[in-house]
């Protein structure tokens, strides 16, 4: 694949949340994280330096605007009266063999090899030459190349390094229909102007045929005739204003201008009467298209798309097709950036293009998945793995890593019946299917998600595990808790109230033979083979967990203590 124009790097100081961010992006970003996280200011951030439809007002920000953490603790302190400023850059790479892109970022270059741009924003105090401490400190803006603020960057070439915005709540059917950013008006206004003038004349001819047609009806010349005299009543013939009407203008351009869209086929319903989710794929695909034409008039040289939370309204399946297509598209004229609080959008997103975000005490912390230490083989893995699970793990506050389904199945419920709500605590559980650990926890540790291993004791396979998995962060095995023998065979050891339920379970799922070969044993735990050999007989791990699950059930004291360690 060709390298694609995109913003290779984020830096954010002071502004708002972001107290100090450097963010390094993979093509097709996505960001994920919980709520008053930062996702949105970083978009906002990235506007302020890149968005042609912010005005300069838009742009002057305000003592709110600024960290909190700057304070000196003072009741009336003021970031600005302090002097204290808001820089955000952006760093634009892979458009060596873009000759649009590299024109218009010429003045912006900071690297020759490989060729890099940076665009800033910074908004600072201006010395007014007062000396009177006392004073309000006048502020302005700045957008400027490279790394000297006197390279001032002209509005026309943010208008060739075009962002688009799309904001996370909007009226679709009301934007379409504005006079002003519609995709649809764009698209009509190009289609007016390249109409051939015969065709217009024929459309003429016709809507006036039209329109004589519907006025020479009785009825309707009537209403005609009353409206005029109406007004000649009330104001008199000098000052009257004489009307028509009409079925539309006869002029074919104003008609291409103001037409609309409909739905719903022949039925011709307006836009309003389909579901919002239905509307925001009809925007997408009329932006799409708006953004392809502009590019083909080298109107613009790339694109690049900021969306905000796009899921709301669209049905899990639509946010997969729609997304997939999106962050996969192999356009190099367009980059995507997507913030999403929805696991159907990070399932279809590249592993690598992952970011989480981090409120920590009133500061944003972000962390890149692509900085993790992985071959080619471990990240097709994880993206299977993540495209399979809709990509919970990514959300969590911490991850459980265990090996199979009856980990992920049970875990839930001792965690339960131990008084620990795991939903609370934003602790997900994840089956990898094997005790292939490692891959995954370096995936976690380059998002900076805490993780914990459950592994099977395995007649000490599992130390080895343990030890072997610490290696690979500095010997660190405080977060790995290896069992005794197998989970299952743990689980009904751990507890003797524990024994009941798991030998009704076997009952429940057997025969009459499995029911005596439970009575045989007495209520006693009858050792690993067999109890194993009787979960195979009754339908496997996987059956008996699920059935299991229903029951109260008491966690091994390996399993306690990993939930214990993710929860403090």
């Amino acid at each position: 694949m060709e390298p694609r124009v995109r913003i290779d790097r984020v830096r954010v100081r002071n502004f708002r949340n972001l107290a100090d961010l450097d963010l390094s992006l993979l093509p097709g970003t996505v960001v994920v994280g919980e709520n008053r996280a930062g996702k949105s200011n970083l978009v906002h951030a990235i506007r302020l330096v890149l968005d042609p439809g912010m005005s300069s007002l838009d742009r002057r920000l305000t003592r709110e605007d600024f960290w909190d953490g700057l304070s000196d603790g003072t009741v009336d302190w003021d970031p600005m009266r302090a002097g204290q400023e808001i820089e955000i850059s952006v760093d634009i790479v892979d458009f060596d063999d873009d000759p649009a892109v590299l024109a218009a970022l010429s003045d912006a270059l900071v690297a020759q090899e490989p060729l890099r741009a940076r665009l800033t924003y910074k908004f600072a105090p201006v010395d007014t030459g007062s000396s009177n401490g006392g004073d309000r400190v006048k502020y302005r803006f700045n957008i400027f190349g490279g790394e000297t603020a006197e390279q001032l960057v002209a509005a026309d070439l943010r208008d060739h390094l075009h962002l688009v915005f799309l904001h996370a709540l909007r009226d679709v059917e009301s934007h379409l229909n504005s006079r002003r950013g519609s995709p649809l008006r764009a698209l009509l206004e190009a289609a007016a102007q390249s109409v051939d003038e015969g065709d217009l004349a024929k459309v003429r001819d016709a809507m006036r045929e039209a329109n004589q047609s519907l006025n020479g009806l009785k009825q309707i010349t009537e209403v005609s005739t009353g409206i005029n005299n109406r007004i000649t009543t009330i104001v008199g013939p000098k000052q009257a204003l004489e009307t028509d009407l009409k079925v539309a203008s006869d002029d074919p351009l104003r008609l291409i201008r103001n037409m609309k869209l409909m739905v719903d086929g022949t039925a011709g319903r307006r836009l309003g009467s389909t579901s919002l989710g239905t509307l925001n794929v009809l925007y997408l695909a009329l932006l799409e298209l708006q953004l392809e034409q502009r590019l083909t008039d080298s109107d613009i040289a790339h694109v690049v798309m900021a969306i905000e939370e796009p899921e709301a309204h669209l049905h899990p399946h639509v946010q997969r097709l729609v997304f997939r297509r999106f962050l996969s598209d192999e356009q190099s004229a367009r980059s995507v950036l997507v913030t999403t609080q929805s696991p159907h959008i990070a399932s279809v997103t590249s592993p690598r293009s992952l970011v989480v975000m981090r409120d920590v005490g009133g500061r944003t912390t972000a962390a890149a998945a692509h900085t993790a230490d992985l071959a080619e083989a471990d990240w097709d893995d994880i993206a299977r793995y993540l495209d399979a699970t809709r990509a919970e793990m990514v959300f969590a506050r911490s991850v459980l890593l265990v090996e199979g389904y009856a980990e992920q199945v049970l875990v839930p419920a001792v965690a339960r019946t131990a008084g620990i709500d795991l939903d609370k605590l934003g602790i997900t559980v994840c089956a990898i299917h094997g005790t292939h650990f490692r891959s995954y926890a370096k995936f976690c540790t380059a998002l900076g998600i805490p993780w914990a291993v459950l592994t099977d004791g395995d007649d000490g396979a599992g130390q080895a595990r343990a030890t072997n998995l610490g290696g690979e962060f500095g010997g660190v095995t405080a977060n790995i808790f290896v069992g005794t023998t197998t989970f299952e065979n743990d689980l009904l050891n751990a507890d003797a109230r524990n024994i009941e339920p798991c030998f009704s379970v076997l009952r429940e799922l057997g025969s009459s033979q499995m029911c005596a070969r439970v009575e045989g044993w007495n209520g006693t735990p009858p050792g690993q083979e067999p109890f194993l050999s009787a979960i195979s007989t009754v339908g496997g791990k996987g059956r008996f967990a699920h059935r299991l699950s229903r029951h109260e059930v008491h966690a091994p004291a390996y399993v306690l203590r990993a939930l214990e360690h993710l929860s403090s």
